[in-house]
C-alpha cells in the first residue's frame, strides 16, 4: 500500500509551496519594491508598444510544461520581462489611446488585500464588511448621479459590458410582462430598444447574450456634433409601435467611446418618460466627472435616469475588472435575479445577499479598488485629477491647432479627434508616429471620416508630455509629405 501523506512534514511543505514562510516573503517583496520603484522612475522613458515578437514569448514559454517546478527568481523574472516588452504600456504618461487609465497605487494595495483574504461575496454573511463597503459606495456614487441614497442600489461588476446587460435584464423585467418567468418565447410582440449610433457596439453581444438578437438594436443617428439625435429617435419609436413591435428601453451615452460626446440625457429622459420606456445611461468613461463640481453639471438628466453604468477601471484609475451597476430604485434587482437554495447560506430580512442582486454568483471583492483611493484622496483629490485632465485636453487640442491640425469633435472632455488641415490621409501619418514606439494614439471614423484620435487618460501625463505627442505627429507628417 502506499505511504501516507497526512504527516506534519508534508503538511508543512505544501502550505510553504503555497504560501511561502517569512524570510522567503521578506525577500519576495523587497525584490518587488525594486521592480515598482523602476517602473515608476522609467515608465516616461519606457517604449509604449511591445518590443516583443510572437516568437520571442514563445520561447520563454517553451520553457513552461508545468509538469516540474521552476525557481522562484526564473518565474518571476520570465513574468516580468514579459510585462515590459509585451505588452502596451497604458500607465505611461505617453499613452494618449483608448480608455486605460494608469493605475493608482493604492488600488494596486486593494488588489493585494482582497487576493489576500480573498473573500467570497456571494452572501452577507461570508463577507459582511466588504458587501457593506460595497452598498456605501454605490450610494455614495448613487447620491451624486441625483439618486436617493435610501432607495438605490447596484452592483460591482466586472465592467461596463456586464453593467450593462445588468441594466437590459432589469429593463426587460420591468417592461416586458412575465419575461422574468417566460423569457421571450411568450411575447406576442418583439421587443426592441434604442441607443446611438456611436455608442459602445457591445450592446450587440449583450442583446445576443440576453436572446434579443443583433436586430433589436435600434442604431439612432448622431447629429453633427455626435449626439444621438432626439427627433429621430422619436420617429423610431412611434414607427416600431406602429408595425406592432415592443419598445422598452433607451440607452443614453455619457462619453461616447471614439468622440467623448454626451447624449442630450435631458430629452432622452423625455422620450423615455412619454413612451413608458426604461432609461438607461452608459456612463462607463465620463461618469467619473460626477467627482468635480466643475464638470458634473454636463450630466445633466442623469438624475431621470432608471440605472446608470460606471466603471471605475476607466477614468478613476481603479484596476481592470471594475464596473458599477447603479439603479434608482433597488428593488428592481429582485425579480430577475432572486433564486433560492438549499446549499446557500441562510440570509436576513435586513442584509441583502449579492447574489440574488446580480448576474455574478461567486464574487471577487472588487468594490475595494475603489474604496481605498476614494477614503485616502476624498471627492477633492478625484476632481482634482479630472479637472486637470479636461483642461490637458484643452491644451492638447489647442496646441494641434496652432501646428495646422484641425479637430473635428465638440466636447468638453478631454479627447480630441482631428485631422491634417491639408486633408492628408491620416492613417500612414499614425503609422509613422507609432514607429518611435515612444507614444500611443489610435484612429477612428467621425461623422463618416477617418481621423486620429487621443484622450487623456494617464494621471501621469503633463504639458511636456502633450507637446511630445504634438512633435511626434508633426514630425511624421513632415517625413511623409516633405514641403507640402
Amino acid at each position: 500500500m502506499p505511504k501516507s501523506m497526512l504527516n506534519a512534514d508534508t503538511s508543512g511543505e505544501i502550505i510553504a509551496s503555497f504560501f511561502p514562510e517569512q524570510r522567503e516573503r521578506t525577500e519576495i517583496f523587497g525584490f518587488l519594491k525594486g521592480v515598482v520603484d523602476n517602473y515608476v522612475s522609467d515608465i516616461s522613458s519606457i517604449e509604449v508598444n511591445p518590443s516583443m515578437s510572437k516568437a520571442d514569448i514563445g520561447q520563454i514559454l517553451s520553457r513552461y510544461d508545468f509538469d516540474g517546478s521552476l525557481p522562484v527568481a526564473s518565474v518571476l523574472s520570465d513574468v516580468l520581462s514579459m510585462m515590459e516588452h509585451g505588452v502596451v504600456h497604458v500607465t505611461s504618461p505617453n499613452y494618449f489611446g483608448l480608455f486605460n487609465p494608469s493605475t493608482s497605487f493604492w488600488g494596486g494595495i486593494a488588489d493585494f488585500i482582497t487576493a489576500l483574504y480573498n473573500p467570497q461575496l456571494a452572501v452577507w454573511s461570508h463577507a459582511p464588511a466588504c458587501v457593506d463597503i460595497e452598498d456605501k459606495l454605490i450610494r455614495y456614487l448613487a447620491g451624486l448621479a441625483g439618486f436617493d441614497q435610501r432607495s438605490s442600489g447596484g452592483a460591482f461588476t466586472t465592467g461596463g459590458a456586464e453593467a450593462n446587460c445588468t441594466a437590459l435584464i432589469c429593463a426587460m423585467t420591468q417592461k416586458i410582462p412575465g419575461f422574468a418567468k417566460l423569457g421571450l418565447h411568450a411575447q406576442a410582440r418583439k421587443p426592441v430598444f434604442y441607443i446611438s449610433a456611436d455608442s459602445h457596439l457591445a450592446w450587440l453581444k449583450i442583446a445576443l447574450q440576453c436572446g434579443l438578437g443583433h436586430d433589436a438594436v435600434r442604431l439612432i443617428a448622431v447629429d453633427t456634433a455626435g449626439k444621438m439625435d432626439t427627433d429621430r429617435l422619436r420617429t423610431a419609436v412611434l414607427e416600431d409601435q406602429a408595425s406592432g413591435l415592443l419598445p422598452f428601453m433607451v440607452v443614453g451615452t455619457a462619453g461616447t467611446t471614439n468622440a467623448g460626446v454626451i447624449d442630450p440625457l435631458q430629452a432622452l429622459a423625455e422620450v423615455a418618460r412619454d413612451n413608458g420606456l426604461y432609461f438607461h445611461v452608459d456612463a462607463a468613461w465620463a461618469g467619473a466627472i460626477l467627482l468635480s463640481d466643475r464638470h458634473a453639471p454636463l450630466l445633466a438628466g442623469i438624475a431621470k435616469a432608471d440605472s446608470i453604468t460606471l466603471d471605475a477601471h476607466k477614468w478613476l484609475t481603479a484596476p481592470m475588472g471594475t464596473g458599477i451597476f447603479i439603479c434608482a430604485d433597488k428593488q428592481i434587482l429582485c425579480e430577475p435575479f432572486a433564486v433560492t437554495t438549499n446549499y446557500m447560506p441562510a440570509g436576513d430580512e435586513i442584509n441583502a445577499d449579492p447574489y440574488v442582486n446580480s448576474i455574478q454568483w461567486s464574487r471577487r471583492f472588487n468594490g475595494l479598488r475603489l474604496f481605498i483611493p476614494l477614503a485616502i484622496l476624498g471627492r477633492e483629490g478625484f476632481s482634482r485629477m479630472i479637472d486637470y485632465q479636461v483642461e490637458l485636453g484643452t491644451y492638447l487640442k489647442t496646441s494641434l491647432e496652432q501646428h495646422g491640425w484641425v479637430a473635428v469633435n465638440s466636447t468638453e472632455l478631454p479627447v480630441i479627434c482631428f485631422r491634417d488641415g491639408g486633408n492628408r490621409e491620416v492613417g500612414p501619418i499614425l503609422t509613422q508616429a507609432l514607429k518611435s514606439n515612444k507614444v500611443w494614439l489610435s484612429s477612428t471614423l467621425f461623422a463618416g471620416n477617418n481621423v486620429l484620435r487621443t484622450c487623456v487618460t494617464s494621471y501621469r501625463s503633463g504639458t511636456a508630455d502633450v507637446d511630445y505627442l504634438v512633435s511626434v505627429l508633426n514630425e511624421a507628417r513632415a517625413t511623409l509629405y516633405p514641403m507640402q
